[in-house]
């Protein structure tokens, strides 16, 4: 694939239906612009789609063009705003909720059930906004490449492994590790994840759908983007480069990856301190919110 960059951002997207799967179920899209006053934006998300018969891709795809449309015809109106954090949480939030009901819809016609999970990744400002449900996983890695997750498994593991019933290693090829607790289309209340942080030119966000990361434990994922780095590979390239290491593991769900890093910061320390000590109120209740 070629090289990807934009005026303001560099990324990468890859996605594979891994060995033995017929379809992929994953989605994705990222989206780069600019605010009415020039201020560059991201926006990337990921949904890993679940059921038979093509049910999984049909919901992924589902919740996918939603968000798109949302894209398209509430974010340019929120961009225009003083305070666009607190109104963009309730806009996503709603986001999430419209498209829970599209697939709840969707299963009642057909007599079944179909569901998705869904990640959310906004950036503008040194700002990150987070909104999430299911499995999927945001990391955020330094500039050293060592990576942190910000989101959390919304899976019956993950539960048994922060209750201690679980060591991490005798999770990873536990067969009931791909039960999820929440996703999109099952349940009318939702359960959803939302933070926000900040971040610099430095860091690099990597989001992905568990099929990736089912087969690379955190230290082989930061290992394989520190030698990319190294071989002086774009964000693309990476990309492609980590479905590779992924497939070599003989992963049998779909993979997909997205990489996106700002290339440049038009502010200065004393600017970025302003902001954030002005933002710090607006930010905080949302940061901790499940």
């Amino acid at each position: 694939m070629k090289t990807t960059f934009a005026v303001n951002w560099q990324y990468g997207v890859a996605s594979h239906p891994g060995w033995f799967r017929m379809v992929n179920e994953d989605r994705s899209l990222l989206r780069i612009g600019s605010t009415h006053s020039g201020e560059p934006y991201a926006v990337a998300v990921i949904a890993d789609g679940m059921g038979g018969s093509g049910d999984g891709e049909k919901a992924s795809e589902v919740a996918i063009d939603i968000a798109r449309l949302w894209l398209d015809e509430k974010l340019p109106a929120l961009l225009r705003r003083k305070t666009l954090f607190p109104q963009l949480n309730i806009s996503i939030e709603q986001l999430f909720y419209e498209i829970n009901q599209r697939l709840i819809r969707l299963g009642e016609d057909a007599g079944t059930q179909i569901g998705t999970t869904l990640t959310l990744l906004f950036l503008l400002n040194e700002t990150y906004y987070i909104c999430h449900i299911g499995d999927c996983r945001i990391y955020k890695a330094n500039h050293k490449l060592n990576i942190h997750q910000l989101t959390r498994d919304q899976s019956w593991i993950f539960e048994q492994v922060r209750k201690g019933r679980l060591s991490k290693q005798k999770a990873r090829t536990h067969p009931r590790r791909h039960i999820l607790m929440h996703c999109l289309g099952y349940q009318k209340k939702l359960n959803l994840v939302q933070r926000t942080g900040f971040f610099t030119e430095d860091h690099l966000f990597l989001l992905c759908s568990d099929g990736f990361y089912d087969r690379l434990p955190d230290p082989r994922i930061e290992r394989y983007l520190q030698e990319g780095n190294q071989e002086g590979q774009d964000l693309q390239q990476m990309s492609d480069m980590l479905i590779d290491r992924a497939l070599d593991k003989r992963s049998n769900d779909n993979i997909s990856v997205i990489l996106v890093r700002s290339l440049s910061s038009s502010y200065s320390f004393w600017e970025r301190l302003w902001y954030r000590t002005k933002n710090f109120h607006m930010l905080f209740p949302v940061q901790w919110r499940k």
